[in-house]
């Protein structure tokens, strides 16, 4: 508990950063930080839990990391008393970063000019020990450091080591047998899939369990409940069966799934075996409570319980995304009446954050009025709703840009041309009704990675479907048009990892050195989909290894491979009698530079180096390749096989682009808006409507609706199963798809601080045409209306009547 007298007068604490932090000095031309309303959370008594609702841009992380640090220099705790989570590992070290620079100074003013009474405490401050990181980190790391001396150090499985294991120990002899999956259970799972077609295959089952195992996790499932409802019990029956074999299996051989991560710390939480960290936490505070789902709510819950400490939790409920991943935005809206009704006697108070530092006035009452819009959006929203944002920067004089054009082709060539002229050139000039706007990089300097094209996916090409020829999308054919330009693209996810040439040519490499000729490979019971594309990487090899390229050896890397084939070392040393297949990856590298040099590389390397560990703590030979061991040799590598580089052909493995700290300079980026959720640029290009041609069946579910998505309907189905149900059935199952869009282009016409472009196909901006979407305004009763933000009069219904400065 904080101490009952204040170390430093509360009424001083906001003076004294403003003196101690030179980014919160009064500047001219700077309204001094914090403001009125942050002071208000930051200052706000920690006996008392508070809920803040925070609009974009309006300082959610200062306001968190003061109040941290208030805690230690105002109520007397250190700063490993002081637990702050946040939604990814990429906000979390934005945290820890401020935490520490912050902290540095004012412990270090204080130390100088601090009351003689604070300086025995500020002796114990080391800003350092601060709690800080994801929720999955934390649990981790307290399982791992702060167990009970019986509990053993768990070791957590990502990805596809999970899905490995739950295939072979889970839905193998359950749902799957004998390369057949269950008719009833493929026919229970085809209302949960994203084409509503039931799996296929054994990839396609995975695909489709994996969501609903973490599901029960994550809604804490009541599974005698699930398995007695009276449809599809068959299925039912034979998935909890698999569940509870998979569930089994990892506590038997002491292994986590993230799922399992969270609810193992919850259960070690609740029976007291975790009092090594109970005893030291004194304060919780949560970013992104809006992506909370059930069994995160209760760890916090219990957390406080525990602790008796202080909790503050901050969060948007109009910038909720992650539904798919469990997220339930109703713990946030109703987050003061479930806490009083877990914590009795506990009475949360709610303050909010509404002005924005981040946007130009017309770009906040651009978002402003989109998430109004829709009236049936409102009764989503905490209540009351937070009151419009307010923006506090000067305008710049450029309204809200649309660049719509006939064919995606076009629309790339000019995008590129607009966007070489704001960073090569002398600007673009933008004539409207609101005058000539030009629009620059900034006079101290600017590139390319003050940019950013946020779209609902930005794979490069569409999937070919019956074997038909994948087409180019928006982000392939602007690549391909700044490359002309001679201006990179950072887009680490625009392919699948095994389509990317050099990757199929490393792949393939490894494999022939591995298993030359495909002689252990053909005679393996791969999947068809696996043995192809090893294949094709083994021939992209052969064809890359025919060009000489870069003979840093003397024989080159053709050499290496059929020294690696014999097993004789080109140095005449004996051959290893065991050769980690990480080291073999690393030597390759000399032969592929890209991979090690290049943005977009070094993220795809990092997916096959992480897939070839995570292989290690599953697969029977631990990612290594013997020697000298008789039938070992041959089992090893085909273990190689079947648990690293099928995986890679089947494209299980996916690639991780926060391993970047940031988007580099010179190369123009392109990322999903779930993945720009918290990041901001100068410039961002929306694509609204680029793959709307017409109004197609399968691409409703991006822009208008006429179902619910597949993760709304699992939802529904778990709903009579877990206490959540009945938050999420205050809204049907098509309300909430509705929802997710409207909060999704939120988030990506919130992101800007200077200018907002959106781009897609003319068709996007015709008031009679069918192909209506929620980002252009539609309702979803099927009315379009749009109140200007600027004279408050309502326009007609006709062509191109949006706010935008059409360009």
């Amino acid at each position: 508990m904080p101490v009952s007298t204040a170390l430093l007068p509360i009424s001083d604490f906001i003076p004294t950063i403003r003196l101690a932090i030179p980014r919160f000095r009064t500047q001219v031309g700077r309204p001094p930080a914090p403001d009125a309303q942050q002071e208000a959370c930051i200052l706000h008594p920690p006996a008392m839990p508070l809920q803040i609702v925070a609009g974009p841009g309006s300082g959610k992380t200062t306001v968190l990391v003061l109040r941290a640090l208030r805690l230690v220099i105002v109520d007397g705790l250190l700063p490993e008393h002081v637990l702050l989570t946040t939604f990814t590992k990429k906000a979390a070290a934005e945290i820890r970063t401020r935490l520490i620079e912050w902290g540095l100074q004012l412990v270090g003013y204080l130390k100088q000019h601090g009351p003689p009474h604070l300086q025995p405490h500020l002796a114990q401050v080391d800003v350092n020990r601060f709690v800080t990181g994801t929720l999955d980190s934390v649990c981790e790391d307290a399982l791992r450091t702060l167990r009970a001396a019986t509990d053993p150090a768990p070791a957590l499985l990502e990805g596809f080591a999970a899905d490995a294991l739950m295939h072979r120990r889970g839905l193998t002899n359950t749902v799957y047998n004998n390369g057949t999956i269950d008719p009833a259970v493929a026919s229970f799972l085809a209302n949960f899939t994203f084409d509503g077609t039931a799996p296929r295959n054994v990839g396609d089952l995975i695909r489709s369990v994996r969501p609903l195992f973490d599901r029960f996790a994550h809604d804490i499932i009541n599974l005698p409940a699930f398995q007695a409802l009276p449809t599809h019990t068959g299925a039912r029956a034979l998935l909890v069966r698999g569940y509870s074999a998979y569930m089994q299996h990892l506590r038997d051989t002491n292994r986590l799934d993230f799922a399992l991560l969270e609810q193992a710390f919850l259960e070690r939480l609740r029976a007291g075996r975790l009092t090594r960290f109970t005893d030291v936490v004194r304060a919780i505070l949560v970013d992104e409570y809006q992506d909370t789902n059930l069994l995160q709510e209760s760890i916090y819950f219990e957390l406080f319980r525990r602790t008796h400490g202080s909790l503050s939790v901050v969060g948007d409920d109009d910038q909720s995304l992650y539904r798919f991943r469990g997220a339930t935005v109703e713990l946030f809206r109703d987050f003061r009446t479930r806490l009083a009704a877990v914590v009795p006697n506990i009475a949360a108070q709610r303050l909010d954050l509404i002005a924005n530092y981040r946007s130009t006035p017309e770009l906040v009452s651009f978002f402003n009025s989109f998430i109004v819009n829709d009236p049936d959006f409102s009764p989503a929203r905490v209540q009351p709703p937070k009151p419009a944002i307010r923006a506090q920067l000067p305008s710049n004089g450029a309204r809200v840009m649309g660049m719509f054009r006939s064919d995606v082709s076009t629309l790339a060539t000019d995008l590129a041309a607009f966007l070489y002229d704001v960073f090569r050139g002398n600007g673009r000039a933008v004539s409207g009704t609101m005058g000539q706007v030009t629009i620059a990089k900034a006079p101290q300097g600017g590139d390319f990675g003050d940019a950013v094209l946020l779209s609902h996916s930005v794979n490069e090409f569409t999937s070919g479907f019956m074997g038909s020829t994948p087409r180019a999308r928006l982000p392939h054919e602007l690549r391909r048009e700044l490359a002309v330009r001679n201006v990179g693209v950072f887009n680490p996810r625009g392919q699948a990892l095994r389509d990317i040439p050099v990757i199929r040519q490393l792949v393939g490499a490894m494999l022939e050195c591995l298993d030359p000729g495909a002689v252990l490979q053909s005679a393996m019971r791969l999947r068809g989909e696996a043995q192809q594309y090893l294949s094709l990487f083994r021939d992209a090899y052969t064809q890359y290894a025919g060009t000489n390229p870069l003979p840093v050896h003397p024989h080159g890397l053709s050499a290496f491979a059929s020294a690696w084939r014999r097993r004789q070392s080109q140095s005449g040393n004996p051959w290893p009698r065991e050769w980690p297949i990480l080291e073999l990856c690393f030597t390759l590298l000399a032969w592929f530079p890209n991979l090690r040099d290049d943005p977009e590389g070094q993220v795809h390397l990092e997916a096959v180096t992480r897939a070839i560990s995570q292989s290690a703590t599953f697969s029977p030979y631990r990612a290594l390749v013997l020697h000298g061991s008789g039938q070992h040799d041959r089992i090893s590598v085909e273990n190689a096989l079947r648990d690293i580089f099928a995986p890679i052909a089947e494209s299980s493995i996916d690639v991780d682009e926060e391993i970047m700290p940031s988007v580099p300079r010179d190369r123009f980026a392109m990322m999903t808006i779930h993945q720009a959720k918290g990041l901001e640029f100068p410039l961002v290009i929306v694509d609204v409507g680029s793959d709307f041609k017409t109004n197609h069946a399968k691409t409703r579910f991006r822009r208008f609706p006429d179902k619910p998505s597949n993760v709304t309907q699992l939802e529904d189905e778990l709903a009579p199963s877990c206490s959540v149900g009945t938050l999420r059935l205050q809204r049907t199952a098509l309300q909430r798809t509705f929802e997710d869009l409207i909060r999704l282009y939120y988030v990506a016409y919130s992101r800007p601080q200077s200018a907002l472009l959106l781009v897609g196909l003319d068709t996007c901006l015709q008031y009679s045409t069918s192909i209506r979407h929620t980002a252009t305004f539609w309702r979803a009763d099927g009315t379009w209306d749009w109140r200007t933000p600027y004279s408050g009069q309502r326009h007609p219904p006709q062509a191109n009547n949006l706010p935008l400065e059409l360009i």
